[in-house]
């Protein structure tokens, strides 16, 4: 009998079936053979429907005046679904709705999303518009529910068919996953199985891995440098005038061909170069062309780090090839040896096949059985190994850290993998060790340094682009952060025993217990006592600890407004007669961290005799050298911030706004030393590459701040024309940010701006507190005018803002934090970009008060040139290619009013500048967008 089943979608207005209604519902039966027929119905509700979903959905409200209400489709409803499985994208969501008007749960419920996650890892997203489009199904109308529904069953029944093409190995094993947790996979599974033909005899899933591609040998170095003359660089880049055909969209630049000069002649004589190259310049292959020719010539490694994931896939799926097609157009390659690169990436983001082989023989509840199952699908597939290619969901993220390859003993462990050939972090170093270009982030170069050279291949060129970000990183890398959450979870993968319950790595070691000679048996129970004994003394010690913590914040820390409260801790206030109770809390803490640590060195060495016999025995080890590297982090961490022994470090604590929890911290005082000694020092040539590195036209700041001395400076412009793309317009009847009158007049403003631009607009504040504020109090005004506004943190995660904004321009996105940087939205649907305020640094916050103090003059010296580089990076939101225009608008009266303000604006690219009234702007921005485009612009 060919099974059946009915696919379910739902309109709502909102996303919370407690508050928000049903207003359409549309179903689809089907079977294998494709539709059998249809429900489809609009739904009255009582309330009003959000502007954005009638936008979404082209639902009008006239029609839903006249449609029935829930209750009277009810019955409809219930008949047509029957008891048949429910199939449906993200399932949890329309069955919540149902569920809140009565419906009992189908017995069997199949997730689209879910299996879409599953069985299509290299697709990324997983929307049904996207799944849709990876699957080739057809799918002309969206977001309405008989057409959704539609398309539902449609991708179920080409993932099903997927599912049915796995070798039957493999879904034996899922099959032993999803009953384990009653996952509904499993009925799924067992259809499937019972259509496919008599089993042989079925190995574990997971066991056997492909060969992983064969890496070439390690760079021979050459026998003396060969310089790579400039003029050679600059033919390679510009080798595409003799093959236009073969390179489409070609521009001569100058800004490009300057950087590639002062680029080779860096690598060619060694020292330091730092390149400030306006948006439109190609900076990439301005430093990738010469890197790859010094590289090839000379067999050495030129490393590429970079910040953002944006630019590191840009870097590795369009640059890089096109740089590799610009060496075969100017004959570049040297004999037979092509220019290799790859990019290499921290440990814990590559699988380790012996840890996940220990994971899926025993996943612990239904998340892990997901993970399991999907890596099971994955891994027959990959020649990586790298979680990117997974796209984790956050609650399959947090599981990661159990099969990654990060702990520090990996690569020395008896491994069956790492003689095969199979490790995947062991081919990725090879990888990394035969490339002429290497492609990492910032947050890897730094680990590097911290490790004294242990993470990456040896290398004595560099090249840091978005170099602007590289203090903060830094500063992260070097240190610390621990909340009440963070303790509380070591002493739990540590584990328990009592007499109805075992976990963490405790109840690993009771049932590898069972597998030890009797001999054995007092000494492994030792062990377990030691750690049990520890683990319950942390556990009952970590709330006290933040109990007290918690209470001195709130006695001695000021009030911030909107802003997390944090807490620098000096020599000060740990002079307070409160931090008496502090210290006593953490000593009763770091007692129980020692012997836990203790115990756990112990029992490393205890396992290590046996390892290299079962993956049981091998993940245990791996999962104790894991905690035991954690316990020391935390237990100096803890100490260093609750004691102060550090003078070079900052310590403080936060009480975070949205979370209500306490979190330790620690950063160094200055990375410019630590990066100079650990970096720059030992590398014959460093080349700093970003579009934000100028303060007034000086590298001055970002220089000291880095510890880069003595370098080369190099300030482009952008080949873009601003004067004829870029209005900007300033207040000259605006109040101070703080005048009582600001606020009010901000939001008149932002309504009036934003019906002048029709949308199109992106608003960056510089706290969460005055963009929501903001946000209630402008959204229903202009939705009036059918304009929609979004916020960050409230609806939705950037990338689905930037998402809407691009397909719906009527939209107007409030942003702070990430929205200052990295956002790329290219034509029409960007033209207004509003600066509320001019980006300055909370002064209480403890790495800027303390940072601060190393100043003659902390405003002029460390402050206003922290918030130029800030505002540039705002300002380059708006114009991205040479087609586009736009206005900015600057709501912060003090860029004109303030002495410092002129420092803001000698660092911005040539544009039209005019001050104007409040009531003037909006006209202007009428004007400038409706005009032509002169030539050039």
């Amino acid at each position: 009998m060919t099974p059946a089943y009915v696919a379910l979608d739902l309109e709502t207005t909102g996303l919370s079936p407690e508050s928000c209604e049903i207003i359409e519902v549309g179903a689809v039966r089907f079977d294998l053979n494709g539709e059998i027929e249809s429900f489809q119905a609009l739904v009255r509700p009582r309330g009003r429907v959000p502007l954005f979903v009638h936008r979404l959905t082209s639902i009008r409200a006239e029609d839903l005046k006249r449609a029935p209400t829930f209750s009277e489709i009810a019955p409809g409803l219930t008949a047509f679904l029957g008891d048949l499985p429910v199939v449906a994208h993200n399932a949890s969501f329309d069955l919540s709705f149902l569920a809140a008007q009565g419906f009992a749960p189908p017995a069997v419920a199949f997730d689209t999303y879910d299996l879409a996650s599953l069985l299509l890892w290299e697709a990324g997203e997983y929307s049904l518009q996207s799944v849709a489009q990876h699957l080739g199904v057809d799918f002309p109308q969206r977001h309405r529910a008989l057409a959704d529904a539609q398309a539902a069953a449609n991708v179920f029944l080409r993932l099903r068919s997927r599912l049915a093409e796995q070798p039957l190995t493999i879904l034996i094993e899922l099959q032993r996953l999803a009953r384990a947790f009653q996952w509904p996979l499993s009925y799924l599974l067992e259809e499937i199985l019972r259509e496919a033909p008599a089993l042989s005899t079925p190995g574990a899933g997971g066991e056997t891995l492909p060969a992983l591609p064969r890496v070439p040998p390690p760079l021979a170095a050459a026998a003396s440098r060969r310089p790579v003359d400039p003029e050679e660089a600059l033919a390679t880049l510009e080798s595409p005038q003799r093959r236009p055909e073969a390179f489409a969209g070609y521009e001569h630049r100058a800004e490009q061909l300057a950087m590639t000069r002062s680029v080779a002649e860096t690598l060619s004589e060694g020292g330091y170069l730092v390149v400030e190259a306006g948006t439109g310049t190609g900076k990439s292959l301005a430093y990738l062309v010469p890197a790859a020719l010094h590289a090839l010539r000379n067999g050495a490694r030129v490393v590429i780090s970079t910040d953002t994931i944006n630019l590191q896939e840009q870097l590795m799926s369009k640059d890089i090839p096109a740089l590799e097609r610009l060496l075969e157009a100017a004959g570049k390659k040297t004999g037979s040896e092509p220019l290799r690169h790859c990019q290499l990436k921290g440990r814990r983001n590559y699988l380790c096949p012996r840890r996940f082989a220990a994971f899926l023989s025993a996943p612990r509840n239904l998340q892990e059985a997901k993970l399991a199952a999907r890596i099971l699908l994955w891994l027959s597939r990959t020649a990586t190994g790298d979680r990117a290619e997974l796209r984790l969901p956050p609650q399959q993220e947090t599981l990661w850290g159990r099969v990654s390859a990060d702990s520090e003993e990996c690569l020395g462990l008896p491994c069956e993998h790492l003689r095969r050939g199979t490790c995947f972090l062991q081919h990725a170093r090879k990888q990394a060790e035969s490339s002429h270009l290497v492609v990492v982030n910032h947050a890897l170069l730094l680990a590097d340094v911290a490790t004294g050279g242990h993470v990456l291949p040896e290398y004595d060129h560099l090249i840091i682009d978005e170099a602007h970000n590289l203090e903060e990183e830094a500063t992260d890398q070097f240190g610390f952060e621990a909340g009440e959450a963070d303790l509380a979870a070591f002493f739990e993968r540590v584990g328990s025993r009592t007499r109805t319950r075992m976990s963490g790595l405790i109840a690993g070691l009771l049932h590898a217990l069972r597998t030890l000679p009797a001999e054995s048996h007092a000494e492994a129970q030792s062990l377990i006592d030691r750690l049990a004994s520890a683990s319950q003394e942390g556990r009952r010690a970590v709330p006290p600890l933040f109990d007290v913590l918690s209470g001195f914040l709130t006695t001695h820390a000021a009030r911030e407004g909107d802003y997390d409260q944090r807490m620098l801790l000096t020599r000060a206030s740990r002079a307070q007669p409160g931090w008496t109770a502090v210290e006593v809390a953490w000593e009763k803490l770091d007692s129980a961290m020692r012997q836990a640590v203790e115990a756990l060195a112990a029992t490393a060495e205890a396992v290590s005799l046996g390892a290299g016999g079962s993956p049981l025995q091998e993940e245990l080890l791996s999962e104790t050298l894991g905690l035991l590297q954690d316990g020391h982090r935390l237990r100096r961490g803890v100490a260093s911030v609750v004691s102060g022994s550090d003078r070079e470090a900052i310590t403080w604590m936060t009480l975070e706004r949205s979370s209500g929890r306490i979190v330790l911290s620690a950063a160094p005082l200055e990375v410019a030393g630590l990066l100079q000694k650990g970096l720059f020092s030992k590398k014959e040539s460093v080349i700093l590459s970003g579009a934000t590195l100028s303060v007034a036209g000086r590298m001055d700041y970002l220089c000291s701040r880095i510890g880069i001395e003595g370098a080369r400076e190099l300030l482009l412009g952008s080949p873009f024309d601003y004067e004829r793309s870029t209005l900007m317009l300033l207040p000259s009847n605006m109040p101070e940010p703080n005048e009582n009158a600001y606020q009010p007049l901000l939001e008149q403003a932002l309504v009036e701006l934003c019906r002048a631009s029709g949308g199109r607009a992106l608003v960056l504040f510089t706290s969460h507190g005055a963009l929501q504020t903001t946000y209630h109090a402008i959204r229903g005004r202009l939705e009036e005018d059918d304009v929609l506004v979004l916020a960050q943190g409230i609806d939705g995660a950037p990338k689905n803002l930037l998402n809407t904004l691009r397909e719906d321009h009527r939209t107007v996105i409030l942003g702070t934090a990430s929205f200052w940087e990295g956002v790329d939205v290219v034509g029409e649907a960007l033209s207004l970009l509003v600066i509320a305020r001019l980006p300055f640094s909370v002064p209480t916050d403890p790495i800027f008060a303390s940072r601060s103090e190393l100043f003659d003059d902390p405003f002029m010296q460390y402050a206003l040139p922290q918030a130029v580089l800030r505002f540039k990076q705002g300002f380059g939101r708006l114009i991205r290619r040479k087609t586009d225009r736009g206005v900015v608008v600057v709501l912060d009266r003090r860029i004109k009013s303030k002495a410092y303000g002129r420092a803001f604006l000698e660092s911005l690219p040539a544009c039209t500048l005019r001050e104007e009234p409040l009531r003037a702007m909006p006209q202007a921005v009428r004007d400038w967008l409706s005009r032509e485009p002169g030539p050039g612009a």
